[in-house]
């Protein structure tokens, strides 16, 4: 069944009406930031590796459309199988290996969650502009009962996820030869038997599309987006740590610690999405005679959930935006926050979240800090517009 976007966000019963509050109002109009240039383009990249973002200018509404949904491949796009012919594959450390047809799996119990899913190389850059995230209501069925039927095996530690798509490995050859492998990526075993995380077969009400993973995607709430793995065809759970070239040369975050005296260099798998912000859009509109500015945005991610956030205009004083919540743990919130006593010329914007526990999206030069590498760029995100 093919919903619509209301129909869609009507499904999930906690999300409330508010959710819906950003669409442009009869007058308002859309200012152009001045700090989008010719590199930035929705489809940055045709292919290897595709990738598309999402213009966070069009956030106007909580849920992102699935033919805006921003795309990221590791590799190729396999072509779309016969679902008479495709099956779900779980083996390994396992009492009962396992494999399901498409109806087969169609008959498990249905679930619904949203989750927003950001890549972790999301960066204000002027390719991307912050455009590698979107949110969604992703439906499907949980993978926790299906592993445990399957009688995960007391020695297992890693549960690995292949798609369909290949990888050519160059860095390990076999009898000094590059060789192909499915691309995978791995979660420890407590990691994969969490209660949330779901093969998902629909997006917002519809099923996926080639390029959103179909027949079946993993989705992992609180992940970043390469965890969440497309064409998903083979499951396998394993007594060692996987080492595929996207997990164990890959997708690393590399930080230094806070501990006094010598830093220390840490290299670990890149997991959790970090607390973040960011501006999206800044409207105007006619109010008595006089112009009326809304400045809007969304926050997502982090261990806790987002308590505020907070906007600065110009090095002015921060100001705390009106949050919508009720998405869930895992959706991102809408925010917005009325500019007043507005003067012509260049500005600058800059939000921050701020999450239950106190926790601060910190400035680039703070991240910097702890933080060596370019992925999980959680920075604030400095915003400029021109006001005539």
């Amino acid at each position: 069944m093919n919903w619509s976007r209301r129909q869609a966000l009507g499904f999930v019963s906690a999300i409330p009406a508010a959710l819906a509050a950003l669409p442009l109002e009869p007058g308002e109009e859309l200012l152009p930031f001045s700090d989008y240039s010719p590199a930035f383009r929705v489809d940055a990249q045709a292919r290897n590796p595709r990738v598309k973002v999402f213009d966070l200018r069009r956030l106007d509404g909580w849920m992102t459309p699935a033919d805006e949904f921003f795309t990221f491949h590791q590799t190729s796009q396999p072509p779309p199988p016969d679902l008479a012919d495709w099956r779900l594959r779980i083996s390994g450390y396992v009492e009962n290996p396992t494999s399901l047809t498409w109806e087969e799996l169609r008959r498990l119990p249905v679930a619904e969650t949203a989750v927003t899913i950001e890549c972790s190389g999301n960066g204000g850059n002027s390719t991307l502009m912050n455009g590698l995230v979107s949110n969604g209501v992703w439906r499907g069925h949980f993978l926790s009962p299906l592993l445990r039927s399957c009688g995960v095996k007391p020695e297992a530690r890693e549960v690995v996820f292949f798609g369909a798509d290949t990888e050519r490995e160059q860095k390990w050859p076999v009898n000094g030869k590059p060789f192909t492998a499915p691309h995978g990526r791995s979660l420890f075993v407590q990691d994969a038997l969490d209660d949330k995380v779901m093969l998902a077969t629909h997006l917002n009400g519809e099923r996926l599309s080639q390029a959103q993973g179909f027949p079946l995607r993993l989705i992992v709430p609180g992940w970043y987006g390469m965890a969440q793995v497309k064409w998903l065809d083979r499951i396998v759970v394993l007594d060692r740590r996987y080492e595929g070239q996207h997990m164990a040369r890959n997708y690393h975050a590399v930080r230094q610690s806070g501990e006094s005296g010598a830093p220390l260099v840490l290299e670990t798998s890149i997991s959790h999405t970090r607390l973040k912000s960011v501006v999206a859009r800044v409207t105007r509109k006619t109010v008595s005679g006089q112009p009326a500015y809304t400045i809007s945005g969304a926050a997502w991610g982090g261990a806790h959930p987002v308590e505020r956030v907070e906007v600065r205009v110009d090095e002015e004083a921060w100001r705390t935006a009106e949050i919508q919540t009720g998405g869930g743990a895992y959706a991102w919130n809408l925010w917005r926050l009325p500019w007043q006593e507005v003067g012509a010329g260049t500005h600058t914007i800059v939000s921050r979240a701020i999450d239950a526990r106190g926790n601060i999206q910190p400035k680039r030069e703070e991240r910097s800090q702890t933080q060596l590498s370019a992925r999980e760029d959680n920075s604030q995100w400095l915003r400029r517009i021109v006001i005539s």
